[in-house]
């Protein structure tokens, strides 16, 4: 009956939207009352079972499948397209407007692929007019949209409003500040030839100045190690980033007014899974983008992405069950992904764990130890290679501040209030 309190009320919380964190421990109290125990016992009533150490060692042992999957030199499999297509080539842009100036004078002066074979176009929000004037001088195709304050779905949604479904073959998608290499549009079209209608490209960090940089820079290449790369060579399509995506124009074109919400990349994610549209990743097309080098924009980034995150976890545990029971993996393998907690916040836990049972009976914390080991081994595994990786050596003094920054966030959202 406990662990049915237990259980039982830490996934109601979930329902109701509820951080992991805070659903644990209270769920946890709940159980306490119910069976009249000292408080002293409470850490044994949560962590002696394997059920309770389940909830974290499922998640672990996902990623270091993952990690193993990872590892090995990348190699594109598609060859030269004998057609070359016809490109859409959008840069969203808010606010900025001199940083997606730089990015399309870069773009069209170093990409490789025929100029009379593609278009540029930049939804256009809360631009400056002197920087509207200056993109009205240039090759491309401004959109406003007709809300002063919106979100990137909404922006892209208008864009797709002005052109027709057969205007173009394919669509790819850059944030105002993205810089992607010479044969970018190169490779989009050789997998898109193959048969390929979403792709996702190799973004990485530009600015490594700060070690809160360095240490974005790798979290974001170890996702791209463990949830595209590892997803695509296991079979399953590769996660989404928000930039430097490619897709089927008619068939973005169709599904454009049906996205929601204001994450382009969840919202492109569910579209696609729900109609068993594989997505690709290309390793080889390198997108460079700027990471947040200081911890307060760290944390508006992660309040950002986490209101986000919970709204996804609600619609993850309320569509999993029905997923599972038709069979389509991929689309389960998704959702799992989102009822997910963060790598640090993971991290957080299962150091709050070990410790606490360490402190009351050494006895049970070897398996605590074992999947501590697990983690980082993991991420050991999943780390990325160059300039980056020699960095993190001289800013992994910075985690803490980052592990609490992400911990005090889903605190944050619990707390937040829209005005």
């Amino acid at each position: 009956m406990i662990n049915l309190i237990l259980f039982g009320s830490f996934f109601v919380m979930l329902l109701l939207n509820i951080p992991i964190a805070v659903s644990l421990g209270m769920s946890s109290i709940f159980a306490l009352l119910f069976s009249s125990s000292p408080l002293t016992v409470v850490p044994t009533n949560v962590y002696s079972g394997m059920a309770k150490f389940l909830l974290l060692a499922i998640p672990v042992a996902y990623l270091f499948l993952c990690a193993l999957f990872s590892l090995g030199k990348y190699k594109n499999p598609y060859p030269a397209a004998a057609v070359q297509h016809r490109f859409l080539v959008l840069f969203t842009v808010l606010r900025n407007g001199k940083e997606v100036i730089e990015s399309v004078n870069r773009f069209l002066d170093t990409q490789q692929y025929p100029r009379d074979k593609y278009d540029v176009a930049i939804a256009a929000t809360q631009l400056p007019e002197e920087d509207l004037v200056t993109l009205l001088q240039m090759p491309v195709n401004i959109v406003v949209p007709d809300k002063e304050y919106c979100t990137k779905v909404y922006a892209i949604q208008q864009v797709m409003e002005r052109y027709a479904p057969d205007e173009y073959d394919l669509i790819v998608i850059f944030n105002s500040d993205n810089h992607i290499v010479p044969n970018a549009l190169s490779m989009f079209n050789n997998a898109y030839y193959s048969g390929c209608d979403s792709i996702q490209a190799h973004r990485i960090a530009e600015n490594l100045n700060t070690s809160i940089a360095v240490l974005n820079a790798t979290s974001e290449e170890i996702n791209n190690n463990l949830f595209r790369l590892a997803h695509t060579r296991m079979g399953f399509s590769s996660a989404l980033i928000g930039s430097a995506m490619a897709f089927d124009f008619a068939m973005f074109h169709e599904r454009a007014p049906k996205l929601k919400g204001s994450d382009i990349s969840k919202a492109m994610e569910t579209v696609l899974l729900e109609q068993n549209i594989y997505t690709e990743y290309l390793a080889e097309v390198v997108c460079y983008s700027k990471k947040e080098d200081n911890a307060d924009g760290y944390q508006t980034q992660r309040i950002s992405w986490i209101r986000s995150q919970y709204t996804s976890t609600f619609f993850a545990l309320r569509y999993l069950p029905l997923v599972l029971l038709k069979g389509e993996w991929d689309y389960a393998l998704k959702l799992f992904q989102w009822l997910m907690p963060s790598r640090f916040l993971l991290i957080a836990l299962i150091l709050l764990c070990t410790a606490g049972v360490t402190l009351l009976n050494w006895t049970w914390a070897p398996k605590w130890y074992v999947l501590l080991a697990t983690l980082i081994l993991t991420f050991l595994m999943a780390l990325p290679e160059g300039e980056v990786s020699r960095r993190l050596r001289k800013a992994i003094w910075t985690l803490p501040v980052l592990m609490f920054t992400a911990v005090f966030s889903h605190i944050k959202r619990f707390f937040y209030k829209k005005k």
